[in-house]
Formats: C-alpha cells, structure tokens, sequence
C-alpha cells in the first residue's frame, strides 16, 4: 500500500492547470474533417472540454456506428497538436511549485492516459505529480479519487476544478473543493464549491489554507 504523510491535492487537468481549449476545437475539427461529417457549432465544441471523450460522442451526436472511428481520429489529432496548442494557465508553475512543498500533487483527469501524460511532459510539469489518474471506462472520477484516498491515506486531501464534475467527485469523498472559476465551468456549476477562486493565485491561496487545516 501506498502509504503517505502527506496532505493530497487532487487536480482536474484540463481548465484547471492547462488552458486547452484551443486544443480541444483543433482536435475535434481535425477528427470531424476527417471523417466528413458536418462541422458542429462552436458551442459544441467547447461543450466537449471537460466530459470524456466517449461522453463527447453523444454531445456532437456522433453516428453511433463512427463513434470509434471519431474517438481513434481525436486522440490521433489531440497527440499531434498538443504542442502546438496547449499551455498552462497564467502563473500555474509558480503555485504548483509553491503547493508541492506543502502536499503531494496529483491529477485525475476524464483525458486519457497518454494525452495527460504527454500534456504534462510538454508543459514541463510531469515531475510534479506523485499520480496521473486519467479515465478508465466504467470507472467516475470520484471513484478513482476514492482509490487514490484508499492506496494513500494522506493526512488531509482537497479537490479542484473548474467543471461540476469535478466538484461533485471532491464532495462525493468528503473534500473540501475549490471552484477554478478562470476556467470553463459556468457560474451555476462553481457555486456547488466549498470555495470559489477567480485566479491562479486565489487557487494556490486557498488550497495551502485547506491543507494546512
């Protein structure tokens, strides 16, 4: 078992440490072109950044007989274009480097496994977590924060995340949880909270103060 010491912080990745929403539109228009089908409105395309990407097949109402052939294309796509298109919100490697002095790290993510990965090498930050818990079917990400509490046992835990999701898997275990309102979450969403952060700097603030009991 896996003990630690430590007090964790869970992280949502996308909207949250990495601003990839530009990612996300060139990768779903890469995978749509590809395929032929008719490209989908910008509202739904920003709708995909924070469910999965199965999820994502329902929201762009995807042939269900081509939902794998559009899920292969994105992942195909997302690969290529990560460094040309994503990057880390505005000040996140400060306060990382500030809350990985006080709490191991770690991401938990509804990306998959190699897209986190990857995202996390080239922003330079793959170091920096003690875990990447990306989505595995059949598994929510509330329950594998509750594997991770299990394996770990850290003194104290908390959630953040820009997306309701996030949020509830955070409340689901009994965390205190912090809203990342610089992200893509809607207001309706964020106030489900324990705290709410309008910056990145708010978000580190905060969460050295939950950890820190």
């Amino acid at each position: 078992m896996s003990l630690t010491h430590r007090p964790i912080i869970f992280f949502d990745w996308d909207g949250t440490i990495a601003d990839s929403m530009t990612l996300c539109f060139a990768e779903v228009r890469a995978a749509i072109e590809q395929m032929g089908l008719p490209m989908p409105s910008d509202e739904l395309i920003a709708a995909c950044n924070g469910p999965t990407q199965e999820e994502s097949v329902e929201v762009l109402d995807i042939p269900r007989d081509r939902a794998e052939e559009y899920l292969t294309a994105r992942r195909e796509a997302e690969i290529r274009l990560i460094p040309s298109t994503i990057k880390l919100f505005p000040g996140m490697r400060e306060t990382l480097d500030r809350l990985r002095e006080a709490a191991d790290l770690m991401i938990v993510s509804n990306g998959y496994q190699g897209y986190v990965e990857f995202s996390a090498e080239h922003t330079g930050l793959h170091g920096y977590f003690a875990r990447i818990e990306a989505a595995k079917h059949g598994r929510t990400k509330a329950e594998a924060i509750a594997e991770l509490i299990a394996e770990y046992q850290p003194t104290r835990a908390a959630m953040a995340g820009d997306r309701l999701g996030d949020i509830e898997s955070g409340l689901a275990n009994g965390l205190p949880t912090v809203a990342a309102c610089y992200g893509y979450g809607f207001p309706e969403e964020w106030e489900r909270a324990t705290v709410q952060a309008r910056t990145v700097e708010e978000l580190g603030d905060t969460l050295l103060r939950m950890i820190r009991g």
